[in-house]
């Protein structure tokens, strides 16, 4: 018998020989948006976006949106329409105004992206993750071609209800529209 086992019998007061079963930590749980072992992947892309869609994701969990774009016209505002309701009120918009601040409802950034550098079109990615009990952070970022990002914006102040409910482009033509996450039900 060896050190070891005398330990484990002095202090633990069974044999070596029973096998150990992991028991889970009644303390640490994994929160409620980490879990997504009963959660669908979502993956769509529009090229075409006329009236409102459906954002068909579960906002509980961390979602992407990319909208690429050519270059805006003069004094042409970009903006995606974000949880939309019935009633309409709540809803977040995201976007490059037209003098060229990157906005998320009232929040808009303070650098100004230059024309010239828009020229050969861009993309807006929006990231939006889950941040504790009923919180998000949203992430706005503005991507030229080659990859390259020009400017990004950072918003804690809306829930992650908030994101949920229907989409909507405004007129300006676009490229494609992507959204990627996660959902209860296969879509």
């Amino acid at each position: 018998m060896d050190r070891r086992e005398i330990f484990n019998i002095l202090f633990k007061g069974v044999a070596t020989q029973e096998p150990i079963i992991p028991e889970p930590d009644p303390v640490l749980e994994t929160p409620a948006h980490l879990k997504t072992d009963q959660l669908f992947r979502v993956y769509k892309e529009w090229t075409n976006l006329t009236g409102e869609e459906t954002l068909a994701l579960s906002t509980a969990h961390a979602f992407n949106i990319t909208l690429d774009l050519n270059c805006p016209k003069d004094n042409q505002e970009t903006c995606l329409t974000l949880g939309i309701h019935q009633d309409r009120t709540g809803c977040i918009r995201i976007g490059l105004n037209a003098d060229g601040y990157l906005f998320i409802n009232d929040l808009a950034d303070e650098r100004i992206i230059d024309k010239a550098k828009l020229l050969g079109g861009f993309q807006l990615i929006l990231t939006v993750s889950p941040l504790g009990p009923g919180m998000s952070f949203a992430k706005l970022k503005i991507m030229d071609r080659a990859g390259l990002t020009l400017s990004s914006l950072k918003s804690k102040q809306h829930s992650t209800v908030a994101w949920a409910g229907r989409m909507n482009f405004g007129e300006q033509p676009f490229n494609f529209l992507r959204i990627e996450g996660l959902h209860t039900i296969e879509i």
